[in-house]
């Protein structure tokens, strides 16, 4: 089996035991790790100083980090917000504010009912999804590589936003395995704290 077939075959294996392993805690759990997480999130600096910020609207059904509690403290905080989008296979960003009325997309993420595709040359924060992290900032996520090809072109485009992963601790794990397109993370934001892989940032 070639080196590609072999990290295909990992990949898909890790994604199994860490989905697992998310949804192996209790929601009341969850919900309380979440917004320790959130807490976290709002009391850093590039949220802080952040003009644009990109960030997910959790999937409650797979266990997903809740970002409810972000949303509501960044709307308090006024700042500017995308959600990511797919069309045509891309992971673009529309325009979002609490309270905007949200359908289920094709993955089953929730995104803007009327969709307003905005300028992106502004976004300094990409908050991202994860089912598993690394000790070198690594992540896997759900196997489409939305966020690895979005993270690209925006660095094409020379806009280098800092890039958040957002997971409970349970789900770091010793060494994801990678391949060139694997995009990696600036910081890691868990329900205990900060973990920072780029002096950058």
């Amino acid at each position: 089996m070639d080196r590609g077939r072999t990290l295909v075959t990992e990949k898909a294996a890790l994604r199994l035991v860490m989905i697992a392993r998310r949804q192996s805690l209790l929601e009341e759990s969850r919900d309380s790790k979440s917004k320790a997480i959130a807490h976290h999130v709002l009391t850093l600096t590039e949220i802080i100083n952040a003009r644009h910020i990109n960030l997910y609207l959790s999937i409650s059904t797979i266990a997903e980090v809740s970002t409810t509690a972000i949303v509501d403290g960044l709307a308090a905080m006024d700042k500017p917000l995308s959600v990511p989008v797919i069309q045509n296979g891309e992971l673009l960003s529309a325009a979002f504010r609490k309270g905007d009325t949200v359908r289920e997309a094709q993955f089953g993420q929730p995104e803007p009912e009327e969709l307003s595709i905005v300028d992106e040359s502004n976004l300094d924060v990409v908050l991202i999804p994860l089912l598993a992290f690394d000790e070198r900032g690594y992540r896997i996520g759900y196997g489409k590589g939305f966020y690895d090809r979005f993270l690209q072109r925006l660095s094409r485009q020379e806009i280098t936003p800092c890039r958040i992963g957002l997971s409970f601790l349970q789900q770091k794990v010793d060494a994801v395995p990678v391949d060139s397109l694997d995009e990696p993370l600036d910081v890691i934001v868990h329900e205990h704290g900060i973990i920072r892989f780029n002096s950058n940032f």
